[in-house]
């Protein structure tokens, strides 16, 4: 990316900035949160490691991205929390014995809240670690 930065310019590369960054973080948190039996096994606080391979990544981030993510806003992890929870009872109704057309509608509130909790993470203001003509996005 550096060889190429004009692919680092402009409104729509930091969009897309946004969207990685928001993807590689949210699923690795939800999917290592579900394997929680690993980590302890290693010693770790599942959720304490997330935490910081997040802060961490994000940082480094910042070194070729023109923003990072704001995961030190209170809304970030409480918002991904409530995926887990939303993903637990998707679980719960994948596992049980009703039809399959009645298991989709029950998971569907489910999949737009998470779809909804998504979104909202994508609209928190980024920061701004390479301003452009002295916008923040």
């Amino acid at each position: 990316m550096r060889a190429q930065p004009y692919t680092l310019t402009g409104l729509k590369a930091r969009l897309w900035c946004r969207f990685f960054l928001l993807s590689v973080f949210g699923t690795m948190y939800l999917n290592d949160i579900q394997r929680t039996g690993f980590y302890e096994a290693l010693g770790l606080v599942t959720r304490d490691f997330e935490r910081e391979v997040i802060n961490k990544t994000n940082r480094s981030a910042g070194k070729v991205f023109p923003i990072i993510l704001d995961v030190e806003h209170p809304e970030f992890y409480d918002r991904l929390e409530q995926c887990i929870v939303n993903n637990e009872k998707i679980s719960a109704i994948s596992s049980s014995s009703a039809p399959k057309a009645l298991k989709l509608l029950k998971k569907l509130p489910f999949y737009v809240s998470n779809v909804t909790h998504f979104l909202k993470l994508y609209l928190i203001k980024p920061i701004d670690v390479q301003p452009i003509h002295g916008q923040v996005l």
